[in-house]
């Protein structure tokens, strides 16, 4: 509800007003009066009413006087001035403050209703275009935030330009230390399904993080990749280490919530001094990370639980067989960048040693060979072309020396045929995304989730891919297929502007007609008589 403040002298009018008049059922909540502007202007600063009813004429201070210092301190609060002179000066006069209404004596109860009506209609419309503002600003802002991170992780980038792209985009990151965590989350992957579909679990989930970081500036939080976010945790020297455990506490207090609904993982790394160092600290928490393949019951993973993980297989020797159920989810979610490191995981440490056999070299080479076979078939992907590849003749020929070349081959060249199928498969459905806005835009209900949820893709994959391939945000797209199909009516029909909103998808006559302007550059009046520039 909006809040709406009354001053006027006349108590009579003034109780009549309050009492008479259910506020509430016209979207206003009525938070207080005074009977003249000097003891009205306090309570308004305090207020800050989003409404102001005046009488024009009061003792010590007027109802022009008021008004023209609440426009000049809070300039969103819509003034309806009441008056018994009909002055065309003074209605000039309220014009000139930023007076929204002028009404004349005597005021009955339907001429104040109508009044709020009219005033709500202005601020309904007012709040959407902040929302419509703030939402590309923010979207906006999020994409080159993004680069400058992917820039900052890569490294390569001289300090003088990190600190100026920095300052460009309001990021606050000028500290004494700095640290990184790498965040894994999907779906608990059953079978052959994408770990990116959509669920309400883990839609939930990115809202609650999302909610958390916003709420700690010290927090800074970006996608990497798929299933993958970096969060950049910056403070002074005695403040890190608190804020790397506080952060990962609470990733894990959200995670757990949703109970075995989402795969997750936690990575940290250790703090650097400078932000041209952060790559070092990426690569070395990136390595981190893809160890969750081994070690899925540990969600939070540091350099000590490698240490302990690299030495168990160090002592052991007695390495006779592969985990083929970790070699399967490697396949389904790990990209090529992670293959060495996996490889030294699935083999273990004493690889060099049990390579040196011919036999296990043959077993290992068959079992990673025959595993890819079976995922490939698994997501539907024609396997011929891997199986009349090099792998196949390599397999009668195993050479102990050869082994782990093999099967580094065979794992990338499995991971490339997913993403070429991946790309193939996403394609198709942002073709069918793109075919559901075509049929329901019009329907003002429509959003980013809803969409992601009809094709079964998460919300934050679909809006990464969409601002990709399309070239543009979802947000942009919509509005200006909307201005597209209104344009058309304009020309081709007689419809009147707010039945043209509300066959685009808008229920708000003002707020069509001010994204109409923002986009076209002229209202819809002005396009129909053919003004359109």
């Amino acid at each position: 509800m909006y809040k709406l403040f009354l001053v006027e002298d006349e108590v009579v009018v003034r109780e009549g007003l309050r009492n008479k008049i259910d506020w509430g059922q016209y979207g206003f909540s009525y938070i207080g009066d005074a009977a003249d502007g000097e003891m009205a202007l306090p309570l308004i600063r305090e207020t800050r009413p989003d409404v102001l009813i005046t009488d024009i004429r009061m003792p010590f201070m007027d109802g022009l006087t008021l008004s023209m210092l609440v426009h000049k301190e809070l300039p969103d609060t819509k003034i309806a001035i009441i008056s018994g002179f009909d002055d065309f000066s003074y209605a000039q006069r309220a014009i000139d403050i930023g007076v929204d209404q002028y009404l004349l004596k005597p005021i009955t109860k339907n001429v104040i209703i109508e009044l709020l009506v009219k005033l709500k209609e202005k601020k309904d419309s007012e709040v959407k275009q902040k929302n419509y503002y703030q939402q590309f600003l923010c979207e906006t802002r999020e994409y080159y935030r993004q680069r400058f991170f992917e820039q900052l992780a890569v490294g390569g980038m001289p300090a003088e330009k990190i600190y100026e792209m920095a300052k460009q985009l309001n990021l606050n990151i000028y500290a004494q230390s700095y640290n990184l965590i790498l965040l894994y989350l999907s779906n608990s992957i059953q079978g052959g399904e994408a770990p990116d579909r959509y669920t309400d679990a883990l839609v939930t989930l990115h809202e609650k993080l999302a909610q958390f970081f916003m709420a700690c500036p010290e927090y800074f939080l970006f996608t990497w990749s798929v299933t993958s976010y970096a969060v950049l945790v910056e403070g002074n020297q005695d403040q890190i280490d608190f804020r790397m455990a506080n952060c990962v506490e609470n990733i894990c207090r959200y995670c757990d919530e949703c109970g075995g609904e989402v795969d997750w993982n936690v990575a940290a790394g250790h703090p650097v001094m400078r932000l041209s160092a952060i790559s070092g600290c990426f690569t070395e928490v990136n390595k981190i990370i893809s160890y969750r393949y081994i070690c899925p019951h540990d969600h939070v993973l540091t350099a000590e639980s490698l240490e302990k993980w690299e030495k168990s297989k160090s002592a052991n020797t007695g390495f006779t067989t592969i985990d083929t159920e970790l070699l399967k989810k490697f396949l389904m979610v790990g990209t090529t960048d992670e293959v060495d490191m996996f490889m030294v995981q699935l083999l273990g440490g004493n690889s060099n040693e049990v390579l040196k056999s011919t036999m296990f070299s043959q077993y290992i080479q068959m079992a990673v060979y025959l595993k890819i076979l079976e995922y490939l078939v698994t997501l539907g992907i024609d396997s011929n072309d891997f199986m009349k590849s090099e792998f196949y003749n390599s397999l009668k020929e195993a050479n102990p020396r050869m082994t782990k070349i093999n099967v580094r081959k065979m794992l990338i060249t499995a991971l490339e045929i997913r993403e070429r199928e991946s790309r193939k498969h996403y394609r198709d459905l942002l073709v069918q995304a793109l075919d559901y806005i075509d049929k329901h835009y019009c329907e003002s209900s429509i959003s980013l989730n809803v969409v992601a949820k009809e094709i079964n893709i998460s919300t934050c994959y679909f809006s990464a891919l969409f601002s990709k391939e399309v070239g543009k945000t979802f947000v942009e797209y919509l509005t200006q297929k909307r201005m597209d199909e209104a344009c058309c009516l304009l020309q081709r029909t007689d419809m009147r502007s707010h039945e043209i909103a509300d066959a685009v998808g808008y229920n708000d006559p003002h707020y069509f007609s001010f994204l109409f302007k923002k986009t076209k550059g002229c209202t819809p009046l002005a396009y129909r008589g053919g003004e359109k520039s």
